[in-house]
């Protein structure tokens, strides 16, 4: 009984042992500060551009979301400080399997959603950079969206986490 009794001990402080210091663990690596604001309904978070690979063409990526959730939104206009050539893009494939970047005239933004700009998707170009962008800048957008509310906000130039071929084949077609 004795030997039972000391098993049950030792593994219920080595269970718990195991279990605190998992929680009081922090991450190793800081996550970079991202860009964000919030207007009306809508809220902008995590908006970052990857340092340019191509030092003439930059994307941005964000997150959306609506809070109404009555009403759907969408981005319908995107201006920048670094150039005056920043359009509204999304990334697809094409019949052949390839990736094709198209221009859009909105991006949807549902209600009570959120709507992602990612590599391989929905994202912001911005064309025609006067000056290279380097890790440390900031880069002030503006969005306009369908329902008349416009978000302003400060986007940081970050480390690439590698080049990916979405952000590749943007410098051959501008």
């Amino acid at each position: 009984m004795k030997t039972h009794t000391l098993t049950l001990l030792a593994l219920a402080l080595f269970v718990t042992g195991c279990s605190t210091d998992g929680g009081v663990r922090e991450a190793a690596v800081e996550t970079p500060e991202r860009g964000g604001a919030e207007a009306d309904a809508l809220i902008v978070e995590d908006a970052w551009m990857p340092e340019p690979a191509n030092p003439e063409v930059g994307v941005v990526y964000m997150a959306i979301t609506n809070t109404d959730a009555s009403s759907a939104d969408a981005v319908v206009d995107v201006r920048t400080d670094a150039s005056p050539d920043a359009e509204l893009c999304t990334t697809e494939t094409s019949d052949s399997g390839a990736a094709v970047m198209r221009t859009l005239d909105e991006i949807p933004v549902p209600a009570g959603g959120t709507t992602t700009f990612v590599d391989g998707g929905y994202h912001i170009m911005v064309n025609d950079l006067p000056e290279p962008l380097a890790v440390g800048d900031s880069v002030t957008v503006t969005l306009g969206f369908a329902s008349g509310t416009e978000i302003e906000l400060d986007v940081p130039v970050q480390e690439m986490t590698g080049p990916t071929q979405d952000e590749a084949d943007h410098g051959s077609h501008h």
